[in-house]
């Protein structure tokens, strides 16, 4: 079995497009349900997992009676935020069949803390949905299951991960376009597109697809506009946890090329904890990484980087 073939156990689908332009992500302090579904062979299926940065944990509620019609999972933030959107891994993300045999959402409603309510019909698709919202401030959000898309074995209605933006700037470049040496093939659990660097969640990711074992492998992020930047936000490898991380080849130096041709060397960590690399500063409308010296795997050949982006 390949480092690919395992991550995709853990369901490495995610949005093909870029974060909202300038948009803060939105810490959430707290949460609580209608139901949750009981624990089972050593699974939970808590509310808080929705926003525990891994798609392949989930909340699932406990209404055995009517598909989750009616239930709810309430999110409560660090204070009032002025939101403008979310993003939501609807369904069970713990493998493809999984994803088909349990129910998604079909219908959502959010009820926000002034009591004003959205809603929005979801697609029904294994991949993670950016939804635009009509600006809103509020404290907390009720998001309400008002109609489902019927799995084709079970009546069990989940979320895997849900993150929420606000008006305010997290400091990241905001990435236009990706473009890759090499991508590896999307497979039955999904895709491994250079995108997947940038949408929080620490286990889907960006793969190779080289013969070899991931030397002179590069992405490049191209930006809406030029920006000045200085640091590197990395998860190295398989973000699912350090023990998969370890499994294969992991990244020690890479090569930041700028788009005046300038290029500066950055040592990084081999390691799937998130980390922040400093480098000189510089204004540039793209970054060019490229993979120049790695670690090698314990058990695979194959370099993947889980979050990969650039801030001041």
């Amino acid at each position: 079995m390949t480092q690919r073939a395992l991550a995709a156990s853990f369901v490495l689908a995610a949005c093909m497009c870029s974060l909202p332009a300038f948009a803060g992500v939105v810490k959430i302090t707290s949460s609580s349900a209608s139901s949750i579904y009981p624990e089972s062979d050593g699974v939970r299926y808590l509310p808080e997992q929705v926003y525990d940065r891994k798609v392949s944990q989930n909340w699932t509620e406990g209404d055995q009676k009517s598909s989750g019609l009616g239930e709810w999972i309430q999110l409560d933030f660090e204070g009032e935020k002025n939101l403008t959107s979310f993003r939501i891994w609807n369904g069970t993300f713990s493998s493809y069949d999984m994803w088909t045999r349990s129910n998604r959402i079909k219908e959502v409603e959010l009820e926000f803390s002034d009591g004003t309510k959205q809603s929005f019909v979801l697609k029904d698709a294994m991949s993670g949905e950016l939804v635009d919202l009509k600006p809103v401030t509020s404290s907390s959000v009720k998001m309400r299951i008002k109609s489902v898309y019927n799995g084709s074995t079970f009546t069990d209605t989940a979320i895997s991960e849900v993150v929420f933006y606000d008006s305010t700037s997290d400091g990241s470049a905001n990435v236009k376009s990706w473009k890759t040496s090499s991508t590896y093939e999307a497979d039955a659990d999904g895709n491994y597109e250079a995108a997947n660097m940038a949408d929080t969640a620490m286990d889907t990711m960006w793969c190779e697809a080289s013969e070899g074992d991931g030397v002179s492998e590069w992405v490049e992020a191209s930006f809406a506009s030029r920006t000045e930047i200085s640091t590197l936000n990395l998860v190295n490898g398989n973000g699912y946890n350090i023990m998969y991380a370890m499994k294969g080849n992991l990244a020690t130096e890479l090569l930041l090329t700028f788009s005046d041709g300038s290029t500066q060397t950055v040592t990084v960590k081999a390691s799937g904890i998130p980390q922040k690399v400093s480098f000189s500063p510089v204004t540039t409308s793209s970054v060019k990484v490229t993979v120049m010296t790695l670690r090698k795997g314990k058990e695979f050949n194959d370099l993947c980087f889980s979050e990969l982006q650039f801030a001041k």
